[in-house]
């Protein structure tokens, strides 16, 4: 099968690679966040233009040939890799353009966010991201994209402003105003997405802090910030500009702790502080340090505390508010991670945009509860996933008026993803656009996973 699919496209693109398992750089260039060692395509193509891409998906529908696009691998659930598929790798497509009024860019469908702001800081620019280097940046917004930019700037889905994308025909067409609303929320269900154009914002820098609590007695810690957060919030309106992810986190010398990323996404600096400071007092910190960072150098930092090639996956849950009882939980999990870096990661949406122009579900107010079941110690994934199962299904038994139907697709695997709650009222717009642009389901290993 390799050896036909390289006949055929080498004579008329030689300047496609496309990497065999015989070829010494397969294993390396076909790695993921998600380790599957199972799931090895027969072949790896690395398209450098659209027009290779198209090439791809007419040689694919003429052949019956089964692929899978990957834009960075960072797919939580590890649905960038499918056994016996052709992976259609477009982390070589990642130009970044911008506009000569630096109010836009069009970037390459697989940039990933460490090529991305490097590019945008360069000017003096940002645009919302996430915190890890190395995650793809169109994957990430346009199934939802939460970040320290979620609250201040919106988030990934919401800075979506064009898209071109290789259709089921392998055309390359701009997405109108009814395509780029799928593409919203809905990812590249309806084609290959080869280029987004996105806002940019003028901002040098972020200002961030880490706050560690005395975490001695987890409950008292998880439940003193949980209820002082809520009677800051009912008192004075948290700032645009702050962004608050707590972690249940295992750290060096320090143990089982509640700690808390805060991220200023605003010039104002000394107001910054003020805020961390305020966020520091929700209970007894034992670190608080203020600094600058570029989000080249923020996203450079992240990507040095997750293991890339981790056995496991992701888990999430979304929530109304922090309550008591929510606290509580987390407590309990926090002192029961099993080890080897996984993690509670609570992400938050506030004042949220409105959804008229996207089918993203999760449009209130929110939490996102992410549990980082993935892990570089093979022998922890089965504990990863039992503790990330008990602690979900906990929260639902202790705190169930505060769980909320939607989801995040992006944290979930295929057989816990109910799309009707996902993405909710949006839900039939959603297949309706499937069923109009990709009715015979070409691209079906792309998330969600709708079943047309």
């Amino acid at each position: 099968m390799a050896s036909d699919l390289t006949a055929a496209l080498k004579a008329q693109h030689p300047g496609l690679p496309i990497i065999v398992p015989s070829d010494p750089n397969f294993e390396a260039t076909r790695a993921c966040f998600i380790k599957r060692d199972a799931d090895v395509p027969f072949a790896i193509a690395r398209p450098q233009n659209a027009e290779h891409v198209q090439a791809l998906i007419q040689y694919c529908t003429k052949n019956g040939v089964d692929f899978v696009v990957r834009s960075g691998g960072h797919d939580c659930a590890g649905r960038s890799q499918v056994a016996g598929a052709l992976s259609i790798d477009l982390r070589d497509i990642k130009y970044v353009n911008i506009s000569a009024d630096e109010k836009t860019a069009s970037v390459g469908g697989g940039i990933i966010f460490r090529d991305l702001v490097g590019a945008l800081d360069a000017k003096g620019l940002i645009t919302p991201v996430g915190t890890v280097a190395s995650v793809g940046y169109v994957g990430w917004a346009t199934l939802g994209g939460y970040g320290p930019f979620s609250t201040s700037h919106g988030l990934g889905v919401d800075q979506i402003v064009g898209a071109k994308v290789v259709n089921a025909k392998g055309e390359l067409v701009e997405a109108d105003a009814e395509l780029l609303h799928g593409i919203r929320g809905g990812g590249g269900i309806f084609g290959v997405i080869v280029e987004l154009t996105i806002k940019v914002y003028p901002l040098k820098e972020l200002f961030t802090t880490l706050l560690i609590y005395e975490s001695s007695d987890l409950k008292t810690a998880w439940t003193t910030y949980a209820e002082g957060y809520e009677k800051l919030v009912a008192e004075e309106p948290l700032p645009r500009a702050l962004q608050l992810q707590p972690f249940g986190i295992e750290l060096p010398g320090l143990g089982k702790v509640l700690a808390i990323g805060a991220t200023w996404a605003d010039a104002d600096q000394e107001e910054g502080k003020k805020w961390f400071g305020k966020i520091a007092a929700l209970g007894t910190c034992i670190l608080n340090n203020p600094e600058p960072k570029s989000v080249s150098a923020f996203a450079a930092f992240n990507e040095t505390l997750v293991v890339y090639g981790s056995y496991g996956r992701g888990y999430t849950l979304n929530l109304g508010k922090y309550s008591t009882k929510m606290a509580e939980v987390l407590a309990k999990y926090t002192s029961l991670i099993p080890g080897g870096g996984i993690a509670i990661s609570v992400h938050s949406l506030r004042a949220p945009a409105p959804s008229t122009e996207s089918v993203f579900g999760s449009r209130v107010d929110h939490l996102m509860v992410e549990l980082v079941a993935m892990t570089g110690v093979q022998d922890l994934e089965a504990k990863g996933a039992e503790w990330s199962r008990s602690l979900i299904q906990e929260l639902k038994e202790v705190d169930p008026e505060n769980v909320l139907d939607s989801s995040y697709v992006s944290l979930l695997a295929d057989e816990d993803s109910d799309d009707k709650k996902i993405y909710g009222a949006h839900y039939d717009k959603l297949v309706e656009l499937k069923k109009k642009y990709d009715p015979d389901n070409v691209f079906k290993y792309a998330v969600p996973r709708l079943s047309i």
